[in-house]
């Protein structure tokens, strides 16, 4: 389900563990979100998944949250920039001629009684009003084939729960479906640094839509964790990615803070001799990490 919404302040929450990741970052936390008012209705439909695209239309007021700009001019990405466009409402044919701020990460969905912090994991643009531009301060005149036109920006997203739970998947990629060539077809075609997957799920009772994951490879010297991600979804039965006859539980994932190749960016040796309550060589994909647990990783990260 898709929502027109309208935003307000640029503000950010830092209260879970995924953001506090960000912090040493050089960018200005309060850059990478972008607050949007909305009911507590919104909210609760954000969580549940049954929203998950928020729309907005790009006008002189925001262009400057969304669309990336250099001394308030914003930035074309179109081959044959024009000499002059209309501000925000440059129709390039059809195609979007901007580009969306690289450091936006997050909208909150705000209102006095609740938030919600929610990641941006997919950007679609699209014309929607075609018109003349008559200057800026003046009314548009609609026109099917007119010069100007307003973008709407759709913006996919996946909730960050407040207290989430966090899954160490694993992948050998000896053994796995998923094999090392299949990684690096992902990471050629990621969109917006991130590429999507489904995996099987052990400790599946608990799991829910906007859960964190790592994933850890296993079975050879690239060994340790190699990406991380959020569920996208709850946990669903399938066929047995292995080929046998009973029946497996999934989730579908959006990945991030991967590198090509494969390579670990927290080591196996690392990882257990940190923490070696967990057997990190072995063991089923989709452990329930304990908040101890997950303290001690966070310590490492």
């Amino acid at each position: 389900m898709k929502i027109r919404m309208i935003c307000s302040d640029s503000i950010i929450r830092k209260n879970n563990w995924h953001m506090k990741q960000k912090e040493n970052e050089k960018n200005n936390p309060d850059e990478r979100a972008i607050t949007l008012g909305v009911d507590s209705e919104v909210i609760q439909k954000v969580r549940s998944g049954e929203i998950t695209h928020l729309l907005i239309d790009i006008d002189e007021d925001n262009q400057n949250m969304f669309l990336e700009n250099t001394d308030g001019n914003l930035v074309l990405v179109t081959e044959d920039a024009p000499d002059t466009f209309h501000g925000c409402y440059f129709y390039n044919g059809g195609e979007f001629p901007y580009a969306i701020k690289s450091v936006l990460e997050f909208l909150v969905l705000s209102n006095d009684d609740d938030y919600c912090l929610a990641r941006i994991i997919g950007v679609d643009t699209e014309p929607i009003t075609r018109f003349n531009y008559q200057g800026k301060g003046k009314s548009i005149v609609e026109h099917p084939d007119g010069d100007s036109c307003m973008w709407e920006v759709s913006f996919e997203v996946v909730p960050m729960p407040k207290e989430p739970r966090i899954y160490l998947m694993r992948w050998n990629p000896s053994i796995s479906s998923f094999k090392e060539k299949d990684f690096e077809e992902c990471m050629k075609n990621r969109v917006h640094g991130m590429f999507r997957l489904n995996w099987s799920i052990y400790e599946w009772q608990e799991a829910r839509r906007g859960d964190f994951f790592h994933m850890m490879r296993t079975g050879d010297e690239k060994a340790g964790i190699v990406f991380s991600g959020q569920f996208l979804s709850d946990p669903y039965p399938a066929d047995d990615w292995a080929g046998s006859n009973k029946r497996r539980m999934y989730v579908d994932m959006v990945c991030y803070n991967a590198e090509s190749g494969a390579a670990p960016y927290i080591t196996q040796e690392k990882l257990q001799a940190a923490i070696p309550a967990i057997d990190w060589s072995k063991g089923h994909s989709g452990e329930l990490l304990s908040e101890e647990i997950t303290t001690q990783l966070d310590e490492i990260f």
